[in-house]
């Protein structure tokens, strides 16, 4: 597997310990009676080890030297709550990147925002969800052939910009698609939540076979089903019929079988709102306070996301603008503003060293008066995005024309029925 990226946040893989042999069908060895001379000699090695080690517990506290502490978090930054406190919404996206699946990396680079914004009314019980999201690539002849040509890309993130950077990363190249081999990668390296006030969703995409390479896809799913994961099966052909192994995948995995012209396009309809947005949403970005090791790389991220969706074309780019106002975009690991609204930080215990320069000399009264103009400048900016909003979908809303069945109609329908099902009210 390739290193994952240091900028990448969210959580690490997980390791998976190898099983302890099974002696219960092993004999027990009879004992043969110990003589007197061995048990004197355990006597007198049982007494030399109490002695050392009561010797080892004094020695400290003659001393007064201590065992050193555990090592702690930066000074002000408060540990995140349990994951069974917050609702979550997670979701993996596992796509096939052999040569035949271009369309289906751009309609996965230019829709990501749309899916955000379709989840932005989610609760659960009250509460807003948290949405992670996962990125794997199969079926492409560059990776290793060891791996089955799998890759994780991105593992769960709540950083939404370092998932579209994932996506945008991606390129295409033929190879055999392994589905139930990726199903089975992701199943197991990704750390899934079981709260159950957890949404746990897999989409995998592609358009061959789903029965090729050395796993069998009705075993990985139902792995899959066991730790409740629904698996969701997207098939990218538009003719003739299905290979049945996408709807038997779906069934097994209580997920829907979807179908998607993989080529369609998302339709842009232009309004009298759209270069404001789009300033709007620049002007956002300068509301950011970074703090920690990743301030310097998020923040010249957020603006090279924004020119990669204005590169997948003005509506993704529109859609991107919108998610900035939603409780989703949460960049609570390096932005200060998040961060202190999500009771990550403290302001007021926060090392100085974690702050940039312009930054690092304000007194904790003038950092939390920055940090709450900041707030109100977002806020305000996020009201006029909203208002915008309805005025722009009010007048496209006549004007738009249907280019076919694409992955965030597929995504949005399914997931939509799923998280009901589960409990959320969208």
């Amino acid at each position: 597997m390739t290193p994952r990226d240091p900028r990448w946040p969210s959580d690490a893989d997980s390791s998976f310990d190898e099983p302890a042999p099974d002696v219960s069908s092993v004999e027990p060895v009879r004992e043969r009676p110990r003589r007197r001379s061995t048990l004197r000699a355990m006597e007198t090695a049982l007494l030399a080890s109490t002695a050392a080690l009561l010797a080892a517990v004094a020695w400290p506290i003659a001393t007064g030297s201590r065992a050193p502490a555990p090592p702690q978090a930066p000074s002000g930054v408060v540990a995140p709550k349990s994951p069974t406190q917050a609702p979550m919404i997670q979701l993996a996206l596992l796509l096939d990147t052999s040569s035949s699946m271009d369309g289906l990396l751009d309609q996965a680079r230019s829709q990501l925002w749309a899916v955000v914004n379709a989840l932005d009314s989610a609760t659960f019980e009250g509460a807003t969800p948290r949405l992670q999201i996962a990125i794997y690539e199969y079926g492409n002849d560059g990776l290793s052939a060891a791996g089955g040509y799998i890759r994780q890309v991105v593992p769960f993130s709540s950083e939404l910009d370092v998932v579209s950077e994932g996506l945008f990363g991606l390129a295409t190249a033929g190879g055999d698609e392994f589905a139930g081999q990726a199903i089975d990668r992701a199943t197991r390296e990704l750390r899934w939540d079981d709260a159950d006030n957890v949404l746990r969703v897999l989409y995998i995409a592609g358009n061959e076979e789903f029965s090729q390479g050395p796993m069998d896809f009705r075993e990985t799913v139902a792995a899959a089903r066991a730790k409740g994961i629904v698996v969701n099966t997207v098939n990218c052909t538009t003719t003739g019929g299905w290979e049945a192994g996408w709807q038997e995948a779906a069934r097994i995995g209580g997920g829907k079988a979807l179908r998607i012209d993989q080529d369609a396009k998302q339709a842009y309809v232009a309004s009298p709102h759209d270069d404001e947005i789009e300033a709007i949403s620049t002007k956002i970005n300068d509301t950011y306070l970074g703090y920690g090791q990743r301030a310097e790389v998020a923040l010249r991220n957020q603006v090279s996301q924004d020119g990669n969706s204005a590169s997948a074309g003005r509506a993704s780019s529109i859609a991107r603008a919108m998610s900035k106002t939603s409780k989703l975009y949460d960049n609570r690991s390096w932005d200060l503003v998040d961060a202190t609204a999500q009771g990550v930080v403290d302001l007021s215990t926060l090392d100085r060293d974690q702050l940039p320069g312009d930054l690092e000399a304000l007194s904790t009264e003038e950092l939390e008066r920055k940090v709450e103009t900041a707030s109100k400048e977002r806020e305000a900016l996020k009201k006029k995005l909203r208002s915008l909003q309805k005025k722009r979908d009010a007048y496209v809303a006549a004007r738009r024309t249907d280019d076919g069945t694409r992955l965030d109609d597929a995504i949005i329908e399914s997931i939509t029925t799923q998280a009901q099902s589960s409990g959320f009210t969208l």
